[in-house]
């Protein structure tokens, strides 16, 4: 009888060993693995607009759209990347913002760069709401331009009567 009796747990207390030291097994394993560098990235965190309200005729007739750009992980000397203001909506259709030098090459910093866009009314700019988004392309090679996150490189401009 006892002889059966450790036939019988016997496979039972290999299983439950087995079980609770897998996981420890697994963090020994994940802990010899070598850590790998992540790859250096770039990409639009933040876009305003200030001021957010601007009118048609009267002043302020102009405003200045800041974006926000994240360059992470090690980058080459003298990391740029081409970055891009536009209108990317409206509400009426066709609402139009004019945006003095929309298309730029920019020294990154590590870290957060920061780049300003002057934006003004023009004789096709009328009462409602523009989408502003800012897009980056053209990087230093080495780096990876990400998407940023939604709705993290647009910002909303109001325009107001006159």
């Amino acid at each position: 009888m006892r002889k059966q009796f450790l036939a019988t747990s016997l496979p039972v207390l290999v299983f439950v060993g087995c079980v609770f030291s897998e996981p420890e097994a697994r963090m020994v394993q994940q802990a010899q693995q070598p850590t790998t560098v992540p790859k250096s990235f770039v990409q639009v965190t933040s876009v305003t607009v200030e001021p957010s309200a601007i009118h048609k005729t009267q002043s302020p007739n102009t405003t200045m759209v800041i974006a926000q750009i994240l360059l992470r992980g090690k980058a080459p000397s003298n990391a740029h990347a081409v970055v891009e203001v536009g209108t990317s909506s409206s509400d009426p259709p066709n609402n139009e913002l004019r945006y003095h030098d929309p298309i730029r090459s920019v020294v990154l910093q590590k870290g957060v760069t920061v780049v300003k866009f002057k934006a003004e009314s023009t004789a096709r700019t009328f009462a409602g709401k523009l989408k502003v988004a800012v897009t980056l392309s053209g990087a230093t090679k080495g780096i990876k331009v990400k998407n940023s996150e939604p709705k993290d490189n647009i910002a909303e401009a109001t325009i107001l009567e006159p």
